[in-house]
């Protein structure tokens, strides 16, 4: 347990204290104010406060997208913006929530999340407008090539993990991707300080959702075949994030 918390602090970037359940509502994550020094629209401070529901939290995004894609933004700033509210916001929240196969409860730690609404229900969550139900039900592949809008996405089939994640290095820029393994499972990819976390909902030992070390990460050790779409690097898809855009899902 001790692991798993100074590899989601390592991850998001905070102290591990409060990683443990009796903080995690109320921890207000770091992030660094160089991410906005070119919005005039918002200020650090803004970005910084952390409500204490899950409820408020979505309200308190979703009025920082309206209000950024109202103004003149940079590609980098948006991407690190989006990152951070996905990954420091929303994502705590989750951890610690049980997996089932059928899990598709909409609140986090109050029921059971499969893989696919893990991360379903965290894009619908930050503002996407999509069906979470249908892009669940998706394989792999069909929501990798929804999620990268039918452009061509990152395949990778190769027997080795060391390999695949050498590939991963020198492929994905600093940011947050949708990860696809082979026909079965789903979730995020996040680059760091160029190291790669696997943030999903694991169904290895009903551990529920998790942010591990790609290099320790039994599931990604298993699957040969991945696909990556790109999240946060993806300026036509986070141009639909900001302007409330369909974002359509595939079904072949």
């Amino acid at each position: 347990m001790i692991y798993c918390y100074l590899v989601t602090a390592l991850v998001l970037g905070i102290n591990i204290n409060i990683l443990k359940p009796a903080y995690w509502k109320s921890y207000v994550f770091s992030v660094y104010p160089s991410y906005y020094e070119d919005i005039s629209v918002l200020t650090s401070n803004q970005v910084l406060d952390f409500d204490t529901n899950y409820t408020d939290t979505k309200r308190m995004i979703i009025s920082i997208k309206d209000r950024i894609g109202s103004r003149p933004i940079s590609e980098d700033s948006l991407s690190n913006i989006f990152t951070i509210l996905l990954v420091n916001k929303l994502i705590p929240y989750w951890l610690g929530t049980p997996w089932s196969f059928e899990g598709h409860n909409s609140v986090p730690r109050q029921g059971d999340i499969a893989c696919g609404y893990f991360v379903s229900t965290t894009l619908k969550d930050i503002g996407f407008n999509l069906n979470r139900y249908k892009l669940a039900q998706q394989l792999p592949i069909i929501e990798a090539k929804s999620l990268n809008l039918g452009k061509p996405i990152l395949e990778i089939n190769n027997s080795f993990a060391s390999e695949r994640i050498e590939i991963l290095k020198e492929c994905l820029k600093e940011g947050i991707y949708f990860i696809g393994f082979d026909q079965s499972h789903v979730g995020y990819i996040r680059k760091k300080n160029g190291d790669l976390f696997v943030i999903h909902s694991n169904y290895i030992g009903n551990k529920g959702v998790v942010i591990e070390e790609i290099e320790t990460s039994v599931v990604f050790s298993y699957y040969h075949r991945i696909y990556v779409a790109e999240i946060s690097t993806n300026q036509e898809l986070l141009k639909k994030w900001l302007h409330n855009e369909v974002i359509d899902v595939m079904t072949e």
